[in-house]
């Protein structure tokens, strides 16, 4: 079977990102084009699922970028977090359609569809060499988003991150040549196609650091806090959901399919590799529990929740990695509500001090609600979908023989307390404002910005209480194809 969706789905998305820009400024269909396109491009790419949800494989490579040409791959992991991607872009894309945007909205739209383009480019490509052409655009049109306010801050924050991943491209560059050389390929192979040489150490690494930037891994993690301090709401929620993510899959895909499990273990990269998962997530929700802006303090949690993901990887056995790959679903879903509820407030107040949110949750009461939720969900506080992540990564870590493991995940849950909880004692409790409870008050924000959140914290409802949990379901039918 020949796919062709894979490619359609890219191409009306990048269609969609030049009408887009074409219509100029203040093109009324602008926001209803993207909608339009990000839900046509699901709709292609879900006639895949039923093919590959019974554990077939699809690829197809084009001659159009010579001398290796253009491939796309269609599995049961691609596929699934494609259709994750494009969900929450959509999602996110209905809230953007009425955030008031300074200026530079046809700019902002053009490069959020562009990205959203690149993105599921990303998890859709069929080896090493096209992974990193839309990983490489993706990053740089990113670029345009830290800097969409043009102030010196934001510009300052946009070069520290085209600095950081113009250095994470070298890295990768160098690896793929070395890759090229040894094996003679790119192509995914179950169980990896890399045999240990000289050279090999040089290669992992140099994907670690590529796919680590992004991922907000310490120490490549210092454009973090700044880009989401200086962009948008809206485009910090697209980092965490679905950039951020993309980091995560190429290390995925790197361990199972490129060097293997047996070599990792073997070479004790995965021991390292553990190392800076527990650093970044115990500095992560150190930074976090010290920063005093919200939307500081959110992308340090994100990248202390990245660093779950990357402990269920250097695990190496099939509980930790069905715990990884499930948080990368859930995670988009708590850290989406409530970085959409931060720029909500943002948006409507211009507090974005946490001292100054005392009582807000009596002026914005269905905003902080979903606030609240999302804040318990990241505690892990059962059966929320974070729970649920730490029971798996817990079982995976007994699984390894490496019980005090636990504790680490054990800790990260006090300091998520510590940090998110205040929040909202200070939204409801707050004594400076105490008044407000007297005159409890709707939003009063756009209905698309309400819609998109409430999407968002329902879909942490489903995750977690539904009568049977088909994320994780899922998760379990992946990582079963991975670790056959």
């Amino acid at each position: 079977m020949l796919i062709w969706q894979p490619q359609a789905a890219v191409s009306l998305l990048l269609v969609a990102t030049l009408l887009v820009w074409l219509g100029g400024e203040k093109a009324r269909g602008s926001s209803r084009l993207t909608l339009a396109a990000l839900a046509g491009a699901f709709g292609i790419l879900a006639t895949l699922f039923p093919w590959v949800a019974t554990g077939q494989v699809f690829s197809r490579k084009y001659p159009i970028l010579p001398p290796f040409g253009l491939s796309f791959h269609a599995d049961l992991l691609s596929v699934s977090l494609v259709l994750l991607f494009l969900f929450s872009g959509f999602v996110l894309a209905l809230y953007t359609a009425t955030y008031p945007l300074k200026y530079g909205q046809r700019r902002f739209k053009t490069a959020f569809l562009f990205i959203m383009a690149c993105a599921s480019g990303v998890v859709l490509a069929g080896d090493l060499l096209s992974l990193f052409l839309f990983f490489e655009v993706m990053s740089l049109a990113f670029f345009l988003l830290i800097i969409h306010d043009r102030s010196r801050e934001a510009v300052a924050a946009a070069y520290k991150f085209i600095y950081l991943t113009i250095g994470g491209s070298m890295c990768y560059f160098m690896a793929l040549a070395t890759i090229f050389v040894q094996a003679n390929s790119f192509t995914w192979v179950e169980g990896g196609f890399m045999s240990a040489a000289s050279l090999s150490t040089m290669a992992f690494w140099g994907f670690m650091i590529a796919f680590g930037m992004k991922a907000g891994m310490v120490p490549l993690h210092l454009w973090l806090a700044d880009a989401y301090g200086q962009a948008p709401p809206p485009a910090a929620v697209l980092s965490s959901v679905i950039m951020m993510k993309t980091g995560a899959y190429g290390m995925i895909r790197i361990f199972h399919h490129v060097f293997g499990l047996e070599m990792l273990s073997r070479q004790g990269w995965d021991k390292f590799v553990l190392v800076l998962a527990l650093l970044t997530i115990l500095y992560g929700s150190f930074c976090a529990f010290a920063e005093r802006d919200l939307l500081r303090r959110l992308a340090y949690s994100s990248m202390a929740q990245l660093g779950y993901i990357l402990f269920g990887l250097a695990l190496l056995n099939q509980l930790a990695f069905v715990g990884a790959i499930f948080h990368i679903m859930a995670h988009g879903l708590m850290k989406g509500t409530m970085l959409l509820c931060a720029g909500a407030i943002v948006s409507k107040t211009g507090k974005r001090q946490i001292a100054d949110l005392a009582g807000i949750g009596w002026q914005m009461p269905l905003t902080l609600a979903c606030f609240s939720l999302a804040a318990l969900t990241a505690v892990g506080l059962p059966p929320m979908n974070v729970f649920v992540v730490k029971w798996y990564l817990s079982l995976g870590a007994l699984s390894a023989e490496q019980p005090l493991l636990i504790l680490f995940l054990l800790a990260s849950s006090l300091l998520n307390a510590a940090y998110y909880l205040p929040i909202v004692f200070r939204a409801y409790f707050g004594a400076e404002n105490r008044d407000l409870q007297a005159n409890l008050v709707w939003d009063r924000l756009p209905w698309p910005m309400t819609v998109a959140m409430l999407c968002f914290a329902i879909g942490c409802i489903i995750f977690s209480l539904g009568p049977v949990n088909l994320p994780l379901e899922l998760t379990k039918r992946i990582a079963a194809g991975i670790f056959y």
